[in-house]
């Protein structure tokens, strides 16, 4: 399970501005108070990651046929590896999950 840190840090920092201002504490406080709804942002994450269903995998002859087909490409992109690679994990799942 992979998380979007730039989502659960810009979280994080809007609570902390708005507790700041709710608190009518001084800025000095802020660090503080990022702290503190960091552990949170990290705790709601986890808890939408665990609540969310799992996806179901697509057979693994699919995702074989489309690494071959990638593969046997005359010339390869940066785009085309990096597809590569979500396909490889994606195989790792299925074959784990199958």
């Amino acid at each position: 399970m992979t998380y979007n840190r730039k989502q659960i840090m810009t979280l994080a920092w809007a609570w902390a501005r708005q507790d700041l201002w709710s608190l009518r504490l001084p800025a000095s406080h802020l660090r503080r108070l990022f702290n503190a709804n960091l552990k949170a942002a990290w705790a709601e994450a986890k808890a939408r990651a665990l609540a969310a269903p799992a996806k179901p995998s697509r057979p693994v002859e699919q995702i074989v046929l489309e690494i071959s087909a990638i593969e046997n490409r005359d010339g390869l992109r940066w785009n085309d590896f990096q597809r590569l690679d979500a396909l490889n994990l994606e195989l790792n799942a299925a074959r784990i999950a199958a």
